[in-house]
């Protein structure tokens, strides 16, 4: 590469520079900060979108009283849902643990 071809390079790109400038300040002079227009923020996503919501407040009834559930048509997967598992494990157990470990 010649030097000819350095300075026609770096003209392009200066001439890129600035007509990139010249754009951007006139569509900041055209259109300004505002340029999007306002729109109200989302409240949700789901359909009933501008429609009235209506709050269901929450009551709780003491009187009413479950006497049995049938759950025969459930699968069952366990026997046993809450082993308890005994350890008898204490702070010297675990030192003599270490120690052991560290002379293999």
């Amino acid at each position: 590469m010649n030097s000819y071809d350095i300075i026609l390079i770096m003209l392009l790109i200066f001439s890129y520079i600035v007509i990139l400038s010249i754009g951007v300040g006139l569509g900041y002079l055209i259109w300004g900060k505002n340029a999007s227009p306002a729109y109200d923020k989302p409240s949700s996503f789901l359909k009933s979108q501008g429609k009235e919501q209506k709050n269901k407040e929450i009551s709780i009834d003491d009187t009413k009283v479950v006497l049995g559930l049938n759950t025969d048509n459930y699968i069952k997967k366990f026997d046993n849902m809450a082993e308890e598992k005994k350890v008898k494990n204490n702070i010297s157990s675990s030192v003599n643990k270490l120690k052991n470990m560290k002379g293999k």
